[in-house]
Protein backbone atom coordinates (compact mmCIF):
# COMPACT_ATOMS: atom_id res chain seq x y z
CA UNK A 1 0.00 0.00 0.00
CA UNK A 2 1.61 3.62 -0.88
CA UNK A 3 1.24 6.75 0.67
CA UNK A 4 -1.35 7.95 -1.00
CA UNK A 5 -3.81 4.86 -1.22
CA UNK A 6 -3.18 5.02 2.65
CA UNK A 7 -4.52 8.73 2.81
CA UNK A 8 -7.46 7.59 0.57
CA UNK A 9 -8.08 5.17 3.37
CA UNK A 10 -6.83 6.38 6.54
CA UNK A 11 -6.42 10.49 6.79
CA UNK A 12 -4.72 10.64 9.90
CA UNK A 13 -5.12 13.47 12.78
CA UNK A 14 -1.75 15.22 14.69
CA UNK A 15 -1.10 14.93 18.23
CA UNK A 16 0.13 16.66 20.89
CA UNK A 17 1.33 16.24 24.49
CA UNK A 18 1.49 18.92 27.03
CA UNK A 19 3.85 17.17 28.76
CA UNK A 20 7.51 16.97 28.38
CA UNK A 21 7.75 13.39 30.29
CA UNK A 22 5.05 12.42 27.79
CA UNK A 23 8.30 12.40 24.90
CA UNK A 24 9.69 9.47 26.21
CA UNK A 25 6.87 7.74 26.65
CA UNK A 26 5.81 7.74 22.88
CA UNK A 27 9.41 7.61 22.49
CA UNK A 28 10.05 4.25 24.02
CA UNK A 29 6.20 3.24 22.25
CA UNK A 30 7.51 3.71 18.72
CA UNK A 31 10.86 2.05 19.40
CA UNK A 32 9.03 -1.26 20.57
CA UNK A 33 6.56 -1.37 17.39
CA UNK A 34 7.63 -2.49 14.14
CA UNK A 35 9.44 -0.65 11.60
CA UNK A 36 7.42 1.36 9.03
CA UNK A 37 8.66 1.89 5.62
CA UNK A 38 8.33 5.74 4.69
CA UNK A 39 4.66 4.66 2.36
CA UNK A 40 3.10 3.40 5.38
CA UNK A 41 3.65 6.19 7.49
CA UNK A 42 1.10 8.72 8.11
CA UNK A 43 1.97 12.32 6.47
CA UNK A 44 1.38 15.15 9.12
CA UNK A 45 1.70 18.79 9.57
CA UNK A 46 2.20 20.58 12.85
CA UNK A 47 0.13 23.63 12.53
CA UNK A 48 1.89 26.08 15.69
CA UNK A 49 5.34 25.36 16.18
CA UNK A 50 6.67 27.60 19.20
CA UNK A 51 6.23 26.21 22.87
CA UNK A 52 4.09 23.39 22.78
CA UNK A 53 3.78 22.24 19.09
CA UNK A 54 7.89 22.77 19.21
CA UNK A 55 8.99 21.87 22.46
CA UNK A 56 6.90 18.76 22.35
CA UNK A 57 4.84 17.76 19.79
CA UNK A 58 7.48 18.62 16.84
CA UNK A 59 10.45 16.07 18.72
CA UNK A 60 7.58 13.75 19.81
CA UNK A 61 6.60 13.53 15.98
CA UNK A 62 9.99 13.23 14.52
CA UNK A 63 10.49 10.16 16.72
CA UNK A 64 7.62 8.17 16.17
CA UNK A 65 7.77 5.47 13.77
CA UNK A 66 3.80 6.08 12.78
CA UNK A 67 4.20 9.39 11.51
CA UNK A 68 5.92 11.68 8.69
CA UNK A 69 6.51 15.34 9.78
CA UNK A 70 6.29 16.56 6.14
CA UNK A 71 4.78 20.34 7.05
CA UNK A 72 5.46 23.03 9.44
CA UNK A 73 3.09 26.11 9.27
CA UNK A 74 3.61 29.01 11.53
CA UNK A 75 2.49 32.70 11.31
CA UNK A 76 5.82 33.63 12.42
CA UNK A 77 8.89 33.25 9.99
CA UNK A 78 11.62 32.65 12.15
CA UNK A 79 9.67 30.21 14.31
CA UNK A 80 9.00 28.06 11.26
CA UNK A 81 12.51 28.13 9.91
CA UNK A 82 13.53 27.30 13.77
CA UNK A 83 11.16 24.13 14.17
CA UNK A 84 12.01 22.74 10.20
CA UNK A 85 16.06 23.05 10.78
CA UNK A 86 15.58 21.51 14.65
CA UNK A 87 13.17 18.19 12.64
CA UNK A 88 15.56 18.15 10.11
CA UNK A 89 18.68 17.34 12.10
CA UNK A 90 16.79 14.80 14.02
CA UNK A 91 15.61 13.02 11.01
CA UNK A 92 18.92 13.43 9.37
CA UNK A 93 20.68 11.89 12.28
CA UNK A 94 18.10 9.38 11.98
CA UNK A 95 18.42 8.53 8.47
CA UNK A 96 21.98 8.51 8.76
CA UNK A 97 22.76 11.52 6.91
CA UNK A 98 23.94 14.77 6.39
CA UNK A 99 20.92 16.52 5.22
CA UNK A 100 17.12 15.90 5.25
CA UNK A 101 15.15 18.50 2.70
CA UNK A 102 11.62 16.46 3.52
CA UNK A 103 10.06 19.00 5.18
CA UNK A 104 8.27 22.27 3.92
CA UNK A 105 7.28 25.58 5.10
CA UNK A 106 3.84 26.69 5.24
CA UNK A 107 3.17 29.98 6.26
CA UNK A 108 -0.97 30.14 5.27
CA UNK A 109 -2.80 26.82 7.04
CA UNK A 110 -5.13 26.73 4.01
CA UNK A 111 -2.62 26.17 1.96
CA UNK A 112 -2.34 22.71 4.26
CA UNK A 113 -6.06 21.65 3.60
CA UNK A 114 -5.25 22.03 -0.25
CA UNK A 115 -2.73 19.40 -0.44
CA UNK A 116 -3.92 15.93 -0.64
CA UNK A 117 -0.77 14.08 -0.09
CA UNK A 118 -1.20 15.58 4.10
CA UNK A 119 -2.98 12.67 5.80
CA UNK A 120 -3.45 14.89 9.24
CA UNK A 121 -2.67 17.73 11.25
CA UNK A 122 -1.73 18.77 15.14
CA UNK A 123 -2.59 21.67 16.01
CA UNK A 124 -0.50 23.46 19.06
CA UNK A 125 -1.98 27.11 18.22
CA UNK A 126 -3.60 29.45 20.81
CA UNK A 127 -6.79 28.74 21.70
CA UNK A 128 -8.89 31.00 20.01
CA UNK A 129 -7.63 29.40 16.66
CA UNK A 130 -7.91 25.56 17.75
CA UNK A 131 -11.86 24.73 16.01
CA UNK A 132 -11.45 27.16 13.21
CA UNK A 133 -8.62 25.11 12.15
CA UNK A 134 -9.86 21.53 13.07
CA UNK A 135 -12.97 22.75 11.11
CA UNK A 136 -10.99 23.27 7.94
CA UNK A 137 -9.08 20.17 8.03
CA UNK A 138 -12.31 17.68 8.63
CA UNK A 139 -13.91 19.32 5.57
CA UNK A 140 -10.60 18.36 4.28
CA UNK A 141 -10.65 15.18 5.05
CA UNK A 142 -7.79 15.16 7.72
CA UNK A 143 -8.24 13.77 10.69
CA UNK A 144 -6.90 15.63 13.42
CA UNK A 145 -5.00 16.37 16.76
CA UNK A 146 -5.91 19.40 18.35
CA UNK A 147 -4.85 20.68 21.60
CA UNK A 148 -6.88 21.64 24.81
CA UNK A 149 -8.40 22.85 25.74
CA UNK A 150 -10.64 22.04 22.52
CA UNK A 151 -12.57 25.86 22.15
CA UNK A 152 -12.46 29.26 23.04
CA UNK A 153 -16.46 29.12 23.37
CA UNK A 154 -19.24 27.05 24.30
CA UNK A 155 -21.20 27.09 20.82
CA UNK A 156 -18.19 26.58 18.86
CA UNK A 157 -17.11 23.30 20.84
CA UNK A 158 -20.53 21.36 20.00
CA UNK A 159 -20.35 22.63 16.08
CA UNK A 160 -16.70 20.99 15.79
CA UNK A 161 -18.47 17.79 17.55
CA UNK A 162 -21.14 17.66 14.97
CA UNK A 163 -18.94 18.30 11.85
CA UNK A 164 -16.67 15.52 13.05
CA UNK A 165 -19.42 13.05 13.87
CA UNK A 166 -20.66 14.00 10.27
CA UNK A 167 -17.63 13.50 8.55
CA UNK A 168 -16.42 9.95 10.19
CA UNK A 169 -12.97 11.47 11.26
CA UNK A 170 -11.00 10.41 14.14
CA UNK A 171 -10.44 13.70 16.44
CA UNK A 172 -8.04 13.57 19.60
CA UNK A 173 -8.02 16.07 22.08
CA UNK A 174 -4.70 16.87 23.93
CA UNK A 175 -6.12 15.81 27.15
CA UNK A 176 -3.23 13.25 28.31
CA UNK A 177 -3.79 12.60 31.38
CA UNK A 178 -6.73 10.98 29.93
CA UNK A 179 -3.76 7.94 28.94
CA UNK A 180 -2.01 8.19 32.43
CA UNK A 181 -2.01 5.06 34.31
CA UNK A 182 -2.57 6.54 37.43
CA UNK A 183 -5.77 8.67 36.24
CA UNK A 184 -7.13 5.43 34.48
CA UNK A 185 -6.71 3.93 37.71
CA UNK A 186 -7.98 6.37 39.64
CA UNK A 187 -11.07 7.04 37.44
CA UNK A 188 -12.09 3.27 37.56
CA UNK A 189 -11.86 3.10 41.23
CA UNK A 190 -14.17 6.30 41.29
CA UNK A 191 -16.38 4.59 38.80
CA UNK A 192 -16.54 1.11 40.43
CA UNK A 193 -17.48 2.34 43.88
CA UNK A 194 -14.33 1.63 45.61
CA UNK A 195 -14.82 4.80 47.33
CA UNK A 196 -18.20 4.61 48.08
CA UNK A 197 -20.84 6.98 46.61
CA UNK A 198 -19.17 10.43 45.76
CA UNK A 199 -20.48 13.11 47.27
CA UNK A 200 -18.02 16.14 46.32
CA UNK A 201 -15.07 16.71 44.26
CA UNK A 202 -12.29 19.26 44.82
CA UNK A 203 -10.48 20.69 41.77
CA UNK A 204 -6.97 22.50 42.48
CA UNK A 205 -5.20 24.40 39.63
CA UNK A 206 -2.21 26.66 39.47
CA UNK A 207 -3.18 30.05 38.54
CA UNK A 208 -0.87 33.07 37.53
CA UNK A 209 -1.96 36.72 37.59
CA UNK A 210 0.22 37.91 34.49
CA UNK A 211 1.44 41.34 33.70
CA UNK A 212 -0.56 43.75 35.66
CA UNK A 213 1.38 46.78 33.60
CA UNK A 214 -0.44 49.29 31.51
CA UNK A 215 0.90 48.12 27.97
CA UNK A 216 0.93 50.53 24.73
CA UNK A 217 1.34 49.69 21.26
CA UNK A 218 4.70 48.34 20.12
CA UNK A 219 5.69 47.79 15.95
CA UNK A 220 4.74 44.44 14.72
CA UNK A 221 8.26 42.73 13.94
CA UNK A 222 8.74 41.73 10.08
CA UNK A 223 8.86 37.78 10.97
CA UNK A 224 5.39 38.00 12.25
CA UNK A 225 1.99 37.17 10.36
CA UNK A 226 0.28 39.31 13.02
CA UNK A 227 -3.29 39.74 11.26
CA UNK A 228 -3.59 36.41 10.94
CA UNK A 229 -2.24 35.09 14.63
CA UNK A 230 -5.16 37.28 15.45
CA UNK A 231 -7.45 35.68 13.15
CA UNK A 232 -11.12 35.58 14.41
CA UNK A 233 -9.87 37.53 17.55
CA UNK A 234 -11.17 41.06 17.60
CA UNK A 235 -8.46 43.36 16.32
CA UNK A 236 -6.40 44.80 18.84
CA UNK A 237 -2.91 46.64 18.84
CA UNK A 238 0.49 44.53 18.79
CA UNK A 239 2.54 44.11 21.76
CA UNK A 240 4.86 41.03 22.47
CA UNK A 241 3.92 40.29 25.97
CA UNK A 242 0.12 39.52 24.13
CA UNK A 243 1.39 37.05 22.15
CA UNK A 244 3.52 33.52 21.74
CA UNK A 245 3.07 32.07 25.53
CA UNK A 246 1.20 35.08 26.76
CA UNK A 247 -1.55 34.53 24.57
CA UNK A 248 -2.21 32.13 27.74
CA UNK A 249 -3.51 35.59 29.90
CA UNK A 250 -5.42 37.07 27.19
CA UNK A 251 -9.04 36.74 27.68
CA UNK A 252 -9.44 37.78 23.86
CA UNK A 253 -7.43 34.39 22.82
CA UNK A 254 -7.95 32.22 25.39
CA UNK A 255 -9.93 31.21 28.54
CA UNK A 256 -6.68 31.98 30.74
CA UNK A 257 -5.88 29.24 33.63
CA UNK A 258 -9.07 27.65 34.07
CA UNK A 259 -8.80 26.90 30.29
CA UNK A 260 -4.88 25.67 30.54
CA UNK A 261 -4.48 23.56 33.51
CA UNK A 262 -8.47 23.44 34.77
CA UNK A 263 -8.95 21.78 31.62
CA UNK A 264 -6.71 19.06 32.84
CA UNK A 265 -7.79 18.59 35.91
CA UNK A 266 -11.59 19.38 35.49
CA UNK A 267 -11.52 16.61 32.87
CA UNK A 268 -9.75 14.39 35.51
CA UNK A 269 -13.01 15.27 37.65
CA UNK A 270 -15.44 14.36 34.79
CA UNK A 271 -13.79 10.85 33.50
CA UNK A 272 -13.65 10.11 37.47
CA UNK A 273 -18.16 10.97 37.65
CA UNK A 274 -18.50 9.52 34.78
CA UNK A 275 -20.38 12.74 33.07
CA UNK A 276 -18.55 12.54 29.92
CA UNK A 277 -21.50 13.05 28.02
CA UNK A 278 -22.91 15.78 30.05
CA UNK A 279 -22.05 18.55 32.65
CA UNK A 280 -23.23 20.13 35.65
CA UNK A 281 -26.60 22.03 36.05
CA UNK A 282 -25.69 25.04 38.55
CA UNK A 283 -21.96 27.05 38.49
CA UNK A 284 -21.14 30.05 40.86
CA UNK A 285 -17.81 31.67 40.95
CA UNK A 286 -15.61 34.49 42.10
CA UNK A 287 -12.07 35.29 40.56
CA UNK A 288 -9.61 38.26 40.77
CA UNK A 289 -8.30 40.08 37.68
CA UNK A 290 -5.74 42.63 37.05
CA UNK A 291 -7.25 46.66 35.82
CA UNK A 292 -8.43 46.96 32.68
CA UNK A 293 -5.62 47.71 29.96
CA UNK A 294 -3.53 45.62 31.95
CA UNK A 295 -1.12 43.42 29.47
CA UNK A 296 -2.85 40.50 30.87
CA UNK A 297 -6.51 40.23 32.20
CA UNK A 298 -7.64 37.00 32.55
CA UNK A 299 -9.11 34.94 35.92
CA UNK A 300 -6.64 34.33 38.80
CA UNK A 301 -7.45 33.09 42.46
CA UNK A 302 -10.55 31.39 41.41
CA UNK A 303 -13.78 29.90 43.50
CA UNK A 304 -16.22 28.22 41.35
CA UNK A 305 -18.40 25.74 42.47
CA UNK A 306 -20.69 24.03 40.07
CA UNK A 307 -23.54 21.10 41.31
CA UNK A 308 -24.46 18.28 39.03
CA UNK A 309 -28.19 16.73 38.69
CA UNK A 310 -26.85 13.44 40.39
CA UNK A 311 -26.14 16.01 43.91
CA UNK A 312 -22.87 15.71 43.44
CA UNK A 313 -20.87 19.03 44.16
CA UNK A 314 -17.84 20.49 42.62
CA UNK A 315 -15.26 22.89 43.74
CA UNK A 316 -12.88 24.38 41.83
CA UNK A 317 -9.99 27.04 43.24
CA UNK A 318 -6.47 28.26 43.14
CA UNK A 319 -3.63 25.80 44.25
CA UNK A 320 -1.02 23.08 43.94
CA UNK A 321 -2.75 20.90 40.71
CA UNK A 322 -4.85 17.74 41.68
CA UNK A 323 -7.88 16.54 42.21
CA UNK A 324 -9.82 14.63 45.25
CA UNK A 325 -12.81 12.79 45.06
CA UNK A 326 -14.62 12.35 48.49
CA UNK A 327 -16.34 9.20 48.50
CA UNK A 328 -19.22 7.61 51.68
CA UNK A 329 -15.99 4.92 52.27
CA UNK A 330 -12.78 7.67 51.49
CA UNK A 331 -11.09 9.95 49.40
CA UNK A 332 -9.30 9.61 46.43
CA UNK A 333 -6.38 11.92 45.41
CA UNK A 334 -4.83 12.07 41.96
CA UNK A 335 -1.71 14.07 40.14
CA UNK A 336 0.77 13.66 38.07
CA UNK A 337 3.26 11.48 39.55
CA UNK A 338 0.89 11.09 42.75
CA UNK A 339 -1.75 8.72 43.68
CA UNK A 340 -3.02 7.75 47.25
CA UNK A 341 -6.07 7.21 48.78
CA UNK A 342 -7.59 7.51 52.63
CA UNK A 343 -7.62 5.16 54.03
CA UNK A 344 -4.85 3.91 52.57
CA UNK A 345 -5.70 0.41 51.98
CA UNK A 346 -8.13 1.68 49.79
CA UNK A 347 -5.74 1.64 47.01
CA UNK A 348 -5.90 -2.34 47.21
CA UNK A 349 -9.64 -2.48 45.77
CA UNK A 350 -8.21 -1.88 42.46
CA UNK A 351 -8.19 -4.89 40.52
CA UNK A 352 -8.15 -5.99 36.50
CA UNK A 353 -11.73 -7.11 36.54
CA UNK A 354 -13.98 -4.36 37.71
CA UNK A 355 -16.96 -3.91 36.22
CA UNK A 356 -15.88 -0.53 34.92
CA UNK A 357 -13.11 -0.11 32.69
CA UNK A 358 -11.13 2.20 30.98
CA UNK A 359 -9.54 2.21 28.04
CA UNK A 360 -5.32 1.29 28.31
CA UNK A 361 -3.31 1.65 25.63
CA UNK A 362 0.30 1.12 25.40
CA UNK A 363 2.34 4.08 24.48
CA UNK A 364 0.08 6.60 25.96
CA UNK A 365 -2.55 8.92 24.11
CA UNK A 366 -0.36 9.45 20.93
CA UNK A 367 -0.32 5.39 20.48
CA UNK A 368 -3.89 5.35 21.13
CA UNK A 369 -4.82 8.37 18.13
CA UNK A 370 -2.31 6.43 16.00
CA UNK A 371 -4.38 2.87 16.39
CA UNK A 372 -7.54 4.84 16.19
CA UNK A 373 -6.51 6.35 12.88
CA UNK A 374 -5.64 3.03 11.56
CA UNK A 375 -8.94 1.27 13.27
CA UNK A 376 -11.33 4.39 12.37
CA UNK A 377 -12.57 3.53 16.05
CA UNK A 378 -13.69 6.83 17.28
CA UNK A 379 -14.74 4.84 20.19
CA UNK A 380 -11.96 3.48 21.26
CA UNK A 381 -9.94 7.26 21.74
CA UNK A 382 -9.01 8.36 24.96
CA UNK A 383 -9.97 12.26 24.70
CA UNK A 384 -12.44 12.11 21.95
CA UNK A 385 -14.36 15.22 20.28
CA UNK A 386 -16.94 14.67 23.13
CA UNK A 387 -15.10 14.78 25.88
CA UNK A 388 -12.67 17.75 25.15
CA UNK A 389 -15.94 19.59 24.44
CA UNK A 390 -17.52 19.13 27.76
CA UNK A 391 -14.41 19.40 29.81
CA UNK A 392 -13.90 22.25 27.75
CA UNK A 393 -17.08 23.66 28.79
CA UNK A 394 -16.46 22.88 32.31
CA UNK A 395 -13.92 26.20 31.61
CA UNK A 396 -16.19 28.00 29.73
CA UNK A 397 -19.09 27.63 32.39
CA UNK A 398 -16.19 28.94 35.20
CA UNK A 399 -15.03 31.92 33.24
CA UNK A 400 -18.67 32.90 32.61
CA UNK A 401 -20.08 32.41 36.27
CA UNK A 402 -16.85 34.89 37.32
CA UNK A 403 -17.85 37.32 34.91
CA UNK A 404 -21.36 37.27 35.64
CA UNK A 405 -20.65 37.50 39.23
CA UNK A 406 -23.87 34.95 40.16
CA UNK A 407 -25.39 31.88 40.21
CA UNK A 408 -26.71 30.21 36.79
CA UNK A 409 -28.30 27.40 35.67
CA UNK A 410 -27.07 25.17 32.66
CA UNK A 411 -29.24 22.93 31.08
CA UNK A 412 -26.44 20.52 30.30
CA UNK A 413 -28.43 18.78 27.23
CA UNK A 414 -29.67 21.70 25.48
CA UNK A 415 -26.26 23.15 26.32
CA UNK A 416 -27.95 26.47 27.08
CA UNK A 417 -28.60 28.93 30.15
CA UNK A 418 -31.88 28.49 31.85
CA UNK A 419 -33.89 32.09 31.53
CA UNK A 420 -30.45 33.87 31.25
CA UNK A 421 -30.11 35.83 28.03
CA UNK A 422 -26.57 37.65 29.38
CA UNK A 423 -25.70 34.21 30.44
CA UNK A 424 -26.42 32.98 26.77
CA UNK A 425 -24.83 35.41 25.06
CA UNK A 426 -21.80 34.45 26.19
CA UNK A 427 -22.07 31.21 24.90
CA UNK A 428 -20.54 32.70 21.63
CA UNK A 429 -18.10 35.23 20.20
CA UNK A 430 -18.85 36.63 17.51
CA UNK A 431 -15.50 36.47 14.81
CA UNK A 432 -13.87 39.09 12.76
CA UNK A 433 -15.90 39.69 9.41
CA UNK A 434 -12.62 38.73 7.31
CA UNK A 435 -12.46 35.78 9.59
CA UNK A 436 -15.61 33.82 10.33
CA UNK A 437 -16.43 30.84 9.25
Amino acid sequence: MNRRQFSKITALSAMGATSPSLISTVAASTQNSSSRSANERINLALIGAKNQGGRVHLPTLVSSDDCQLVAVCDVDSTVQAEAIQTASAQYAEQYGKSKYDGIAGVPDFRDIMGNDDIDAVVIATPDHWHVPIAKAAILAGKDVYVEKPLSLHIDEGRELVELANKHKKIVQVGSQQRSDERFVIASEMVRNGLIGEVKHVEVSIKTRSGNAEAWEAEPIPPELNYNMWLGPAPWSKYHSERVHYNFRFVPEISGGEIANWGAHFLDTAQSGLGTDDTGPVLVRGMGERNPFRSRHTSFFDIDVDFEYASGVTMHLKTGKNGVTFYGTEGQLYVNRGELYTTPKELIRRHAKDLPIKMRHTKGGHFQNWFDCVRSRKTEDLHAGVEIGHRSATLCHLSNIGIELKRPLQWDPVRETFIQDAHANAMRNRPARTDWAS
